[in-house]
């Protein structure tokens, strides 16, 4: 089993949090045997879908889409957690789930109005994050890449997905697929793990995107000899894969070449837990609107982590994981930030 590597019940302590006590309590439902109530919500709620239970698993259970699947019957009973709905009721309002305003896009410096390049930075950026959009702009304009943007970029699905909305979720990819699409953009590049997720390979009935889509890492190894970066020898710098790039669809060497055009030395790996291994920062599977101090004890946990391999300075490979591990002991910075701090 993969009890070792599910987070939740690293953190709680409590078997029924396990891959096993889910899969048990899933199964009694399946018998007529256990209802679909608050208790069975409080279970596979508080779950990260992060992908590490499968990936580990010697039978290859998808244990995510099981989850997932029995959210998916919680919503439809009416008996999936309050915070359901208005995650959703804030992407249909404002475009995303925290349902606060967003800035303007297109008055970012170095925005073209058609380009094929298009960035999409994502909710996370947007909001929690906004640091990143100032930064990623000033990196592709200091490489003289053309980009435009989505005046309104909309919420790729995912988290809706993940909640157990799946229909919501799969029309929110939708839509963003049509804006892509009516952008004319040949390359798409986001920050965003999810987003790269989302329009890379898809998720339940989304399929993958016709155009060419990058991490931003990637983008950035390009044209990281157009950057004149300054180099910061000694700087412990560990770097965090989130949960979308280190199993869903695995972009783990790139971001770490960029890293170490700045400090010097490959960054540190946070303990046995990294790479495709890595654990979550917190912020998969809905948890942070669910189960919000459960989501907060896995970012102490990574940090810590991180912290006893000697990093004085965690780098995030998303603007979701940054916002999530941030004011947790150690300084923190989204990739996109901590380059943009070292262009000469």
């Amino acid at each position: 089993m993969c009890h070792h590597a599910d987070l939740t019940v690293t953190l709680e302590r409590r078997e029924t949090y396990s891959a096993r006590g889910r899969g048990l309590a899933l199964f009694a439902v399946e018998q007529g045997t256990l209802p679909l109530d608050a208790e069975l919500a409080d279970v596979v709620y508080g779950f990260f879908a992060d992908g590490l239970c499968g990936h580990v698993c010697a039978g290859h259970i998808p244990h995510d889409e099981i989850v997932i699947d029995a959210r998916r019957r919680l919503v439809a009973a009416g008996r999936a957690p309050e915070a359901v709905e208005h995650v959703k009721s804030n992407i249909l309002q404002t475009g995303n789930p925290w349902g606060k305003s967003e800035p303007d896009l297109s008055s970012l410096p170095g925005v073209s109005t058609r380009s094929d390049v298009l960035v999409y930075f994502g909710s996370a950026a947007r909001v929690t994050r906004p640091a990143v959009l100032s930064a990623l702009a000033n990196l592709l304009k200091t490489a003289g890449v053309r980009f435009s943007v989505l005046r309104d970029e909309g919420d790729p699905g995912l988290l809706l997905y993940q909640l157990g909305d799946t229909d919501a979720g799969e029309q929110a990819a939708g839509a963003l697929a049509r804006k892509v699409s009516e952008s004319g953009a040949k390359t798409v590049i986001t920050p965003d793990a999810d987003a790269y997720r989302t329009m890379k390979v898809g998720f339940g009935d989304v399929t993958p995107s016709t155009v060419n889509i990058q991490h931003t890492s990637e983008f950035l190894s390009q044209f990281a000899g157009r950057l004149s970066l300054r180099q910061r020898k000694g700087l412990r710098v560990a770097y965090h894969d989130p949960c979308a790039l280190a199993r869903f669809v695995p972009c783990i060497e790139a971001p770490r070449a960029v890293l170490k055009t700045v400090s010097e030395f490959k960054p540190l790996e946070i303990g046995i837990w990294n790479r495709d291994l890595a654990n979550c920062s917190g912020e998969c599977g809905g948890v942070p609107f669910i189960r919000p101090a459960l989501s907060r004890k896995a970012a102490e946990h990574r940090i810590q982590a991180a912290r006893e391999v000697g990093a004085e300075v965690v780098v995030a490979g998303s603007p979701g994981a940054a916002a999530a591990l941030d004011s947790t002991g150690l300084p923190v910075q989204e990739l996109c930030e901590f380059v943009n701090d070292y262009l000469g």
